[in-house]
């Protein structure tokens, strides 16, 4: 009998503990809390319908509201908002009700958008709404034009009628590939000039909302080739962010397209660009290696050491041994670079300008901390050559030409330049060019048609053709009976 009385004793002790109440009745409010503490999702990044909880208990009223029906419904329906309009967060609340006890349960979601269905959507999307075939981009801001040569991802030159001009493209600025390398800056332009030079109408475009020409006389465009704005593209190609086109007629398109195309981190955005070289200094070579085996080197920076032996408009050809290339110094300004100076140049980068099938090889990313004068009053002796010898070795090297003839001779109307045709005694021709940079003692009615004269002067080529560039007249002699 005791022990049944000190188990029963036992059972009521931690009835008493645990705070048991036999036959407790749940309040109202008891019921709704504990049917919101029931609700839950198992995820809240969300691209597909979800499922919205329920409950079983009699009498209790649960009505759902969602602050974003169009992405996310009260029955769990889930639409995405697209790419261009961005994920959206949603909030979705229940209100559960047992007469009058009420309870809220409130839940965040974020509607992931939609995956990007093509790169370039807002180029697909967009359409030329002006006219432009019966008006003169230059005369009245559209117009169709026809590619005359590429220089860079932003940059182009156009003709018109008879007149050829500079056309900087609006709304982007593409990493630089010309007188300096920049990351993406080769891809950039050879995306450009793809795009131009495979295109069978381009049509230019001026912006009433800015100046036509920019501060180095070159005109400023939206570019259109077969019915797709370029400077757009470029930008969701990954290829330029946005610059500049705060206020002009595209500016959102082109800051919308920036944004979308951050989030693929590709190119510019993220990606490390396959063709440049990533080094401060780059490798030491002769320029013999460099004109003879120049496709291992293109886009890889370089060491050179070499004498300079003339310079066109500022920029020098530099020579070693009977090897030479032109180097491409961009605005960079220094009186170190004089003809007979041995120079040691480092950080270079090799490229052609044009291209290779029309133009020379030459070295870009000039910068005055990256050479040295190693010494002065240098002279370098030019290789005698003929027409018939001319080669692609030959090119930025100084040679001498003998005996040739003038037989005509073309003035440029809008500057001191000229161009004199030359043939030597086999028929053979050869372009002999003074820029408008050269001293004014160089002038085109030297050379009057029959005379006869040699040459010395550095070789370049341009549109696939030989040309001998006069930089001092005494490089200069006609033959005199």
């Amino acid at each position: 009998m005791i022990k049944k009385f000190s188990l029963l004793l036992m059972i009521i002790t931690v009835l008493t503990l645990t705070g048991c109440k036999t036959g407790e009745t749940k309040t109202d409010i008891d019921v709704v809390y504990e049917v919101k503490n029931e609700f839950t999702f198992e995820n809240f990044d969300i691209t597909e319908n979800i499922i919205i909880p329920s409950t079983s208990n009699e009498g209790v009223t649960v009505v759902w509201g969602s602050s974003s029906p169009q992405y996310l419904t009260v029955d769990g329906t889930v639409t995405r908002p697209t790419f261009q309009d961005g994920d959206k967060v949603v909030s979705l609340s229940a209100t559960i009700t047992l007469n009058d006890a009420v309870a809220i349960a409130s839940f965040t979601f974020t509607v992931l958008k939609e995956e990007r269905t093509c790169i370039t959507c807002y180029t697909d999307d967009l359409t030329i709404d002006f006219n432009y075939e019966s008006t003169s981009f230059i005369a009245d801001g559209t117009g169709i034009v026809d590619l005359v040569s590429c220089v860079d991802g932003d940059t182009a030159i156009f003709t018109e009628g008879n007149g050829t001009f500079s056309v900087r493209f609006l709304g982007i600025n593409t990493p630089e590939s010309t007188y300096k390398f920049e990351p993406w800056g080769k891809p950039a332009s050879i995306f450009t000039c793809d795009k131009l030079t495979e295109a069978t109408t381009i049509v230019l475009e001026y912006d009433a909302s800015t100046t036509r020409t920019d501060g180095n006389e070159r005109y400023l465009a939206w570019i259109w080739y077969d019915g797709r704005l370029l400077n757009l593209e470029l930008v969701e190609e990954s290829y330029s962010g946005s610059k500049g086109v705060g206020g002009l007629k595209y500016e959102s398109l082109f800051y919308d397209a920036e944004f979308a195309a951050q989030d693929y981190d590709l190119r510019i955005w993220g990606e490390d660009d396959p063709t440049f070289d990533y080094s401060l200094d780059g490798i030491q070579l002769t320029i013999e290696e460099l004109v003879t085996n120049q496709e291992d080197y293109i886009g890889l920076k370089v060491v050179i050491r070499g004498v300079i032996t003339r310079t066109i408009g500022g920029h020098p050809y530099i020579q070693s041994g009977d090897y030479g290339i032109y180097l491409y110094k961009g605005f960079q300004s220094t009186s170190g670079l004089a003809e007979g100076n041995e120079v040691l140049i480092s950080g270079l980068n090799l490229t052609y300008h044009p291209d290779k099938e029309t133009g020379a090889l030459q070295l870009t990313g000039f910068t005055r901390q990256n050479y040295s004068v190693e010494s002065t009053g240098n002279v370098i002796v030019p290789n005698i050559i003929t027409i018939d010898e001319l080669s692609r070795d030959s090119i930025g090297s100084l040679v001498q030409m003998d005996d040739l003839t003038v037989v005509s001779v073309y003035e440029n109307p809008d500057d001191d330049a000229f161009t004199v045709t030359a043939e030597d005694g086999e028929g053979n021709t050869v372009v002999i060019r003074r820029d408008d940079s050269i001293s004014a003692d160089v002038t085109g009615d030297l050379f009057t048609v029959g005379a006869e004269f040699s040459i010395i002067a550095p070789l370049g080529r341009y549109m696939g053709e030989y040309q001998l560039l006069i930089a001092h007249l005494e490089d200069v002699t006609f033959i005199t009976e």
